[in-house]
């Protein structure tokens, strides 16, 4: 692969730690209907047996190049594989799930035929303990794509995108880009979010072509509170901010949601520090505060989002309250 410079996709892999699932998630990539990309396994310092399978399967397939680093978590793997992308169009994969066969070629031609910067999917929820089948729903042809204009862009809708797995992006878009290291959660939707406003929008592929597998761990599987969970709040006064600033005329929609969204995450992360080992009472009155900020955001958080919309408002109007009715509410869960 040393010196390819026709290669189109470069797919990018982050590895830490995933012995077990790592094979599963080469083995959807190798097994792809599109066959023109590389293959960009990085190695962010593991312990275990991850870094010797990554140079197996790169001894088989020269598509393959491995990169070994110090441990700096997924942002700056991620980083490292944008340095080093060849292709012309770029994509991320996370070591612990997998994709459809199609993945690749149906992102890479809605991006073609569109001529746009950004090609989105949908995902699926896999819960890997029950070992489902993810990609048994998928049409036999390429469904028609749509057009999504920041104009009409709001951060609750499902056909948006917050994580960059479920997408693959023009690789020239990306140069000044790059993932925010300081964050450990939110990292994703604050990159996204530089993609999209500098894009001007996106086109949409209404099928799940991502498998997402939730395990005990997993960022959207974790029951206890840790403190880097506070960057999630920080990552949204970001995304607001940059919003504010770069955002066109029309697209107020993307900007008030933006603000929806900080608000509730204040409430997803305060309820979350209540009650654990890392409560900080000073901490808790910051977020308390940033969220009376946003009061007119609660207000218009829509009311599908009910339970968020309730912890919002136990947050801004009595915290005390909403603290024990959510200790009460894991006293009932735990039985």
């Amino acid at each position: 692969m040393v010196g390819r410079t026709d290669v189109k996709v470069s797919v990018i892999v982050p590895v830490y730690n995933v012995e077990k699932e790592l094979p599963r998630c080469i083995e959807s990539l190798l097994t792809q209907t599109y066959s023109n990309f590389e293959l960009l396994l990085i190695n962010d310092g593991s312990s275990d047996g991850s870094p010797e399978i990554m140079e197996r399967y790169a001894e088989k397939d020269s598509r393959i190049r491995t990169l070994h680093k110090k441990n700096g978590g997924v942002s700056s793997a991620r980083n490292r594989g944008l340095e080093q992308a060849k292709g012309e169009y770029v994509c991320f994969v996370d070591a612990d799930d997998a994709v459809a066969p199609q993945y690749m070629e149906w992102l890479y031609l809605a991006l073609r035929q569109s001529g746009e910067a950004v090609a989105i999917c949908r995902d699926v929820r896999v819960n890997d303990f029950e070992k489902e089948v993810p990609f048994k729903a998928l049409p036999e042809k390429m469904p028609e794509t749509e057009r999504m204009d920041l104009r009409q862009y709001t951060f609750w809708d499902e056909n948006g995108c917050l994580w960059c797995c479920r997408g693959m992006m023009k690789t020239e878009s990306l140069r000044d880009i790059r993932f925010d290291e300081e964050l450990s959660i939110g990292e994703d939707a604050l990159f996204m979010a530089k993609a999209l406003l500098k894009a001007g929008g996106y086109i949409y592929l209404p099928c799940g072509l991502y498998a997402y597998y939730m395990r005990d761990g997993s960022a959207l599987h974790q029951e206890t509170f840790k403190p880097k969970q506070f960057s999630e709040i920080t990552a949204w006064e970001r995304i607001y901010a940059l919003i504010r600033e770069q955002r066109r005329p029309g697209e107020e929609r993307m900007e008030r949601t933006a603000e929806e969204r900080l608000a509730v995450v204040c409430a997803h992360v305060y309820y979350r520090m209540a009650g654990s080992d890392h409560a900080d009472p000073e901490l808790q009155a910051k977020i308390v505060r940033m969220a009376r900020e946003h009061w007119r955001a609660a207000l218009r958080v829509p009311n599908s989002k009910k339970r968020e919309k309730s912890k919002l408002w136990m947050l801004i109007c009595c915290p005390a309250a909403g603290r024990w009715m959510w200790r009460l509410g894991k006293k009932l869960k735990q039985g």
